[in-house]
């Protein structure tokens, strides 16, 4: 079971892990040296001599670009003025608020300042986006990979490619949720808390967090033995920290963003006693999943199990998509090299649980739903099947928990003809 314990108002986006994957790597890193990559990415500065100028202009809400425009800072200006330094006439913005504040985007809270920019790394490893020794895990090197391929244009600023509209692509959007998911068992029993509610719940005075944690502590310690006396004590801990209301301000704030980023819950705009309030509410998705997602709230001990079974087919349900089980191995067989292209090492072998996830995600946009364990039980009997040609595993691997893999060029075009031909054959059959 694996549960986020801290969170900061600062993590509210889930942008900015895409703008960290952009600028990160696989090869070992330091603190500082990622967040000064990471800071003169989204920091840098975008004034009208710049040739993006125009189109950011024509993309960015004006209002909201103000409102999230960081205020002058008093020393620096006391300082140009004492050493006599030109101020600069223009406007000048930086890359994340230009982003940040484009019309697509349905909120613009959440604007990162540098102080910060160490609290995204925290988050980063949170998510198990980043290692311990601040290099892209194989979830971190399939972010990277796949929001260059969905924002091509994005380590260079270039306006349209937004790293921070994570719903731009299912796949993405979907990447996100098995990524909380996985890392953060409470994120069913807060779906769950606002599918039952009628009023949802204001970040100034959090009322749904709380009982969240307790049914969680409640499911833990219901199935407990020995082995799970960590994950009680662990529970039980983030539910007591939750009745200080500074703390759970702050633990609600990233969390209910998140939910709502990912279209799980809306925002809309109320009066309370003459005041304006933003509450988060439940929507559509919000109920279904959560129905949908009841068994990780039965059984968070079997957390990671559940999700490789059952993620796909909760995915659908939840945002009400057609989709159909696949049932032939050779179209999930090409799922799986997909995958393996957004995540293939140059030289040795690469983890397969992460190529499996990145081909299930793949499979779902195009209206197949294959499970995370269905991928390891495919590759499991490829070890001795028709295509075992295509594919070098290593002499190390174990096809339980997790194996590693090569996967020859050629393979994709093999398949792709032989699907084709099995279309053509069928064809001709219903013809006939």
């Amino acid at each position: 079971m694996k549960l986020i314990n801290h969170l900061d108002p600062s993590q509210s986006r889930l942008g900015y892990l895409s703008c960290l994957a952009l600028v990160a790597g696989r090869q070992l890193d330091t603190r500082q040296g990622l967040v000064d990559r990471f800071c003169r990415f989204i920091f840098q500065p975008i004034d009208a001599h710049d040739s993006r100028w125009v189109e950011f202009m024509e993309l960015v809400d004006k209002s909201e670009l103000n409102r999230i425009k960081p205020q002058v800072d008093e020393k620096l200006a006391e300082l140009s003025e004492l050493f006599r330094v030109k101020p600069d006439l223009g406007p000048s913005y930086t890359l994340q608020s230009l982003w940040l504040a484009q019309h697509r985007l349905t909120s613009h809270v959440g604007h990162l300042a540098k102080k910060d920019a160490v609290r995204i790394l925290e988050m980063a490893r949170s998510f198990e986006i980043l290692t311990t020794g601040y290099a892209l895990s194989e979830k971190g090197v399939f972010l990277q990979s796949f929001v260059s391929y969905v924002f091509p244009g994005a380590i260079d600023g270039v306006p349209r490619c937004n790293p921070f509209a994570v719903t731009e692509r299912l796949s993405l959007q979907l990447f996100f949720l098995y990524a909380l998911l996985s890392v953060d068992i409470l994120t069913p029993f807060l779906l769950q808390a606002f599918a039952e509610s009628s009023e949802g719940d204001l970040l100034i005075a959090p009322k749904l967090l709380g009982p969240a944690a307790y049914k969680l502590v409640e499911a833990v310690e219901r199935i407990t033995d020995v082995s799970s006396i960590d994950a009680i004590r662990e529970s039980r801990t983030f539910a007591e920290r939750t009745e200080n209301m500074s703390i759970a301000r702050n633990q609600a704030r990233p969390r209910y963003h998140h939910l709502f980023e990912l279209q799980l819950l809306d925002r809309v705009e109320a009066d309370e006693s003459g005041n304006r309030t933003v509450p988060y509410i439940a929507n559509d998705a919000c109920r279904r999943a959560g129905r949908v997602l009841s068994p990780l709230c039965e059984r968070p001990d079997e957390q990671q199990d559940l999700i490789d079974r059952k993620f796909f087919s909760w995915s659908a349900a939840i945002f009400d998509r057609t989709a159909r089980p696949c049932g032939e191995d050779t179209l999930r067989l090409l799922y799986f090299a997909r995958g393996y292209e957004h995540l293939q090492r140059e030289i040795g072998f690469t983890p397969g649980r992460t190529i499996a996830l990145a081909g299930c995600l793949l499979a779902l946009e195009e209206g197949w739903i294959i499970e995370v364990a269905e991928m390891f039980d495919l590759m499991r009997r490829m070890a001795a099947g028709p295509w075992r040609p295509y594919l070098e595993y290593s002499g190390g691997s174990r096809l339980d928990q997790e194996f590693l893999i090569k996967i020859k060029p050629s393979l994709i075009p093999a398949l792709e003809d032989a699907l084709s031909r099995e279309t053509s054959s069928a064809s001709g059959e219903a013809n006939q």
